[in-house]
């Protein structure tokens, strides 16, 4: 009886045990130079940090929240790529994090350590119709790295999403402006369509066997232009590449088709171009993965 009293002190003992207190670090961000892709950092903005939960739990920058391109996307294959069917969902998710329409948002990433990770989830926010949104790499910032968690936001209320279709264009709309007319059919392809191919060279070329899709993607017409031309080391877009795709006959007011594999790094680029002005720019999420998994 003794034995059992003493156990039912302890268990009441350490019940009423006071939780320690958690310490957040209040470190402002700092911003090395003001970016043009990023909006300028105050206490509004939400930071999200799209990298690795490992990479993001040995440092991060502070007041930051991890969240990943994975989180807002479909599960099931060959739509990997494509945004989960139910926006009002991913909206309200975006809400507990004190994200609104016009909540101004930064995305950092790993840059050209990554596949346009950031990239990807400023294009998944602008779809949902989040305004103000931006993206660098987080070498962009002063800031020193912590471990401690951020002081959590109060979150927003519920909002419905208004979609931007025009960041994004779906399979069969895609798949008729890429075919080759047949004689008599003006309705089969447009002519004024440039698709572009941000795919490495490697993979382009069919000569890298690490890439699921580098022998089977069929010839689309694509130029090939690296991912990562389009921005420098740190994530920022590369606005001198502008005049070189004007030169090789990729205007401002043509239509623009971005893929890859899975929708990621293409989705990054779609931003790069809308920031270089070409503004009809859109993304094929779904990347060859879609394009040939689908009958």
């Amino acid at each position: 009886m003794k034995i059992i009293y003493g156990l039912l002190i302890l268990v009441f003992l350490s019940a009423c045990q006071i939780l320690p207190t958690k310490s957040y670090d209040a470190q402002p961000i700092q911003q090395k130079d003001l970016i043009s892709n990023i909006p300028v950092i105050t206490e509004q903005t939400v930071l999200i940090d799209a990298r690795p939960p490992f990479e993001f739990a040995l440092s991060h920058l502070n007041g930051s929240v991890n969240l990943r391109w994975e989180d807002f996307s479909q599960r099931t294959k060959p739509f990997n790529g494509l945004l989960e069917l139910d926006h009002f969902a991913l909206a309200r998710r975006l809400a507990t994090y004190g994200i609104s329409p016009t909540t101004p948002v930064v995305v950092v990433g790993r840059s050209w350590r990554g596949e346009g990770e950031e990239g990807r989830l400023a294009w998944t926010l602008k779809v949902l119709g989040v305004q103000n949104v931006g993206f660098a790499g987080i070498e962009s910032f002063s800031q020193a790295r912590t471990k401690n968690e951020a002081p959590p936001r109060k979150s927003e209320a519920i909002w419905k999403p208004q979609t931007d279709e025009t960041l994004t264009v779906e399979r069969d709309l895609f798949v008729k402006k890429i075919m080759k007319p047949s004689v008599g059919d003006t309705d089969s392809v447009n002519v004024s369509v440039k698709v572009i191919d941000v795919r490495n060279e490697a993979e382009y070329l069919g000569k890298d066997s690490s890439s699921p899709f580098s022998k089977s993607a069929p010839d689309i017409g694509a130029i090939n232009i690296p991912w990562i031309q389009f921005f420098d080391a740190k994530g920022i877009v590369n606005q001198k590449l502008a005049l070189k795709l004007q030169q090789i006959g990729i205007s401002k007011n043509q239509t623009i088709f971005v893929i890859d594999n899975f929708g990621i790094r293409s989705a990054a680029v779609t931003l790069a171009l809308r920031q270089m002005g070409f503004e009809k720019t859109a993304n094929f999420a779904g990347g060859y993965m879609e394009l040939l998994g689908r009958k």
